[in-house]
């Protein structure tokens, strides 16, 4: 499951989201990654002020996913901050969250090229394949997919989405294609989708269908 950096705005809606998650772990055996929240804003930021290169704003990103996922891990009960898909394995064996911060991953293996068009929602799709998940979970804080006249989609093609622009990374659908798990995105100011989605039921989100 990504925690969409787009609900850092709502600190309330956060924090029921993460005491929400930490309750399904009971449940469910679960890994967050972490999405960029405002330190992958201040990277931006920092790469129109300073020029910096792209491979630096890259790597400087990724660690602002890592920032974001000890505040996630601090507000999630039952959670611990790892490092490395070992770590997750073995955290979920022991019945708790791992929170994946994704830099040393990166570090060791990036097949991102540096580049805006990559964000957390690609390389949370990266880390489902490395796991090997059933399904991936990518909230934020909209209901899904919308098309040109604002209509949400309860399923869209990855042809789809290399065609229009979205919630999503533009290479999204290059990497999510390496997955062999369902995928959906769903609005993480409501919760209680969230367990629907886990629990095999219906409700409002968007599926994404991998070719």
């Amino acid at each position: 499951m990504k925690i969409g950096g787009s609900i850092y705005s709502d600190p309330a809606a956060l924090k029921k989201l993460c005491f929400e998650i930490g309750k399904l772990s009971s449940n469910y055996r679960l890994v967050i990654v972490p999405g960029g929240a405002v330190f992958a804003d201040e990277v931006r930021l920092c790469y129109r002020i300073f020029h910096v290169s792209e491979e630096a704003a890259h790597k400087m990103a990724i660690l602002a996913m890592s920032q974001y996922g000890l505040l996630i891990a601090d507000l999630t009960p039952n959670s611990k901050p790892v490092y490395t898909i070992k770590e997750c394995l073995e955290g979920v064996s022991k019945g708790f969250i791992p929170v994946l911060l994704p830099h040393r991953i990166l570090e060791e293996n990036d097949p991102f090229q540096p580049s805006w068009d990559v964000t957390s929602d690609s390389i949370s799709a990266y880390v489902a394949h490395l796991l090997n998940v059933k399904l991936l979970i990518l909230t934020k804080n909209v209901d899904g997919v919308y098309d040109e006249c604002g209509r949400l989609l309860k399923t869209v093609s990855l042809d789809w989405l290399r065609r229009h622009d979205s919630c999503l990374d533009r290479f999204f659908p290059e990497i999510v294609v390496k997955l062999k798990a369902r995928c959906f995105i769903v609005n993480g100011l409501h919760p209680e989708r969230i367990a629907l989605l886990l629990a095999g039921e219906k409700t409002t989100s968007t599926e994404i269908l991998i070719d």
